[in-house]
């Protein structure tokens, strides 16, 4: 069973995975968790060096155009996807491809603004080829304002006004990413309320896993039945 959990910064993202993670462990069910800044790929020291350019991955004096960027980052996508593909029992990713697809969807309007629908045509369909299954997903959110202050509190530093913009844009394409990918796929979707106490927020999701039992969905494993009914 995958389960995939995306939101902006400062959403509560990884404090909710944290949570789940532990009540997993607490029930000796095994899971595997993969998160697309942690697991180690060949493109770990590009993305590295991209990141430290910005909180928003835009180009600095090395990479200077979201082609390159956006290509890096699928290949590192799709490196970590067939790496894990046959994984057994529940998968958990820290982010994925809505996630590449929000951030840079913004970005390569501003790089390319006379054809920029022809360039993220293309590179959503690399995004999405051979997409691996996927059975959950949770959509953690905060109001917009709240993932500033959040992110600036963590990082120790302020948001400039024009990075306040890219986040307002970023979330948007997130929302409607993940609407329109869940509604077409048949994709459970929890929308969950980053200012939650994160331990409702798992329960939400334990039910979510059960229903998908419940209802004999096609989308779930049967070798992935036992161990989850276990919550």
């Amino acid at each position: 069973m995958n389960i995939l959990f995306e939101g902006v910064n400062g959403s509560g993202k990884t404090t909710l995975i944290n949570e789940f993670r532990k009540v997993l462990e607490e029930k000796n069910i095994p899971f595997n968790y993969i998160s697309d800044l942690e697991t180690d790929t060949p493109l770990n020291p590009v993305l590295k060096q991209m990141f430290s350019e910005s909180v928003f991955l835009q180009m600095g004096n090395n990479f200077k155009t979201s082609l390159f960027e956006s290509l890096v980052l699928a290949a590192d996508h799709h490196y970590i996807q067939e790496m894990h593909r046959n994984d057994k029992g529940i998968t958990l990713y820290d982010r994925d491809f809505i996630s590449v697809l929000a951030y840079q969807k913004d970005i390569i309007k501003q790089d390319y603004p006379e054809d920029w629908e022809d360039f993220y045509s293309a590179f959503r369909k690399i995004m999405l080829y051979h997409l691996k299954k996927i059975d959950i997903l949770c959509y953690v959110s905060v109001p917009t304002e709240e993932n500033i202050k959040r992110t600036e509190l963590r990082d120790n530093r302020l948001f400039s006004e024009e990075e306040k913009k890219t986040l307002y844009a970023l979330k948007t394409n997130m929302e409607e990413e993940i609407t329109s990918y869940c509604a077409k796929h048949k994709v459970l979707l929890l929308r969950l309320d980053g200012r939650e106490n994160a331990t409702e927020n798992v329960k939400k999701i334990i039910a979510g896993i059960k229903q998908l039992h419940k209802d004999k969905s096609p989308k779930v494993d049967e070798t992935d039945r036992g161990k989850d009914m276990e919550l």
